[in-house]
């Protein structure tokens, strides 16, 4: 007997959505965020993700994928534009010039449970949420020794330096993606 793959869909919510199902999305990323090595630290905790969660979805740009089983919502991610010039808060190391001064689209989440890994989907809630930006390049911060991190860098992502966004957050490698449309002549 073979196993087969879930049928998922990937759809994108609105900030209202989000809104609404913000209760729901705080499970999720509590349980994911419960394992090793985000376990520790209140940059990971439920009240976080959803006070940061509102902020960032109130923002201009700002972009939300879910993707589902039937009725349950089995990962996510989002992102918003970062404008020319700007960068991580916090304590950052300086990034390549170029990278600094173009547009950029700041991958902020990225999450799939547990049993629902290693089908893809992760891989799909990522191209979903970079098709068709006009930025020139995506960004993001990740545990350098979390399995995301390789994933990351499988997917073509480079490390441009680290991040530390507040003094309670551990030091993050931030990454950067030169997206297609950037490619294009």
């Amino acid at each position: 007997m073979t196993d087969t793959v879930p049928s998922y869909e990937i759809e994108q919510w609105s900030r209202l959505a989000v809104e609404a199902r913000i209760d729901e999305l705080a499970e999720i990323y509590a349980e994911v965020y419960s394992e090793p090595p985000y376990d520790s630290g209140e940059l990971w905790s439920r009240s976080v993700f959803v006070d940061r969660t509102r902020r960032q979805a109130r923002r201009e740009g700002f972009s939300f994928l879910a993707a589902r089983v039937g009725h349950q919502v089995v990962g996510f991610s989002f992102g918003l534009p970062f404008a020319e010039g700007s960068w991580w808060a916090g304590d950052a190391t300086e990034p390549p010039a170029e990278l600094r001064a173009a547009s950029k689209f700041a991958v902020i989440e990225l999450l799939v449970r547990k049993r629902w890994r290693r089908l893809g989907i992760g891989h799909q809630l990522m191209n979903g949420l970079l098709s068709g930006r006009t930025e020139r390049y995506a960004i993001l911060t990740a545990v350098p020794n979390a399995d995301a991190r390789r994933l990351y860098e499988r997917w073509g992502w480079v490390q441009t330096g680290t991040a530390q966004h507040s003094p309670e957050s551990p030091v993050l490698d931030a990454l950067a993606l030169l997206l297609p449309s950037a490619a294009e002549p």
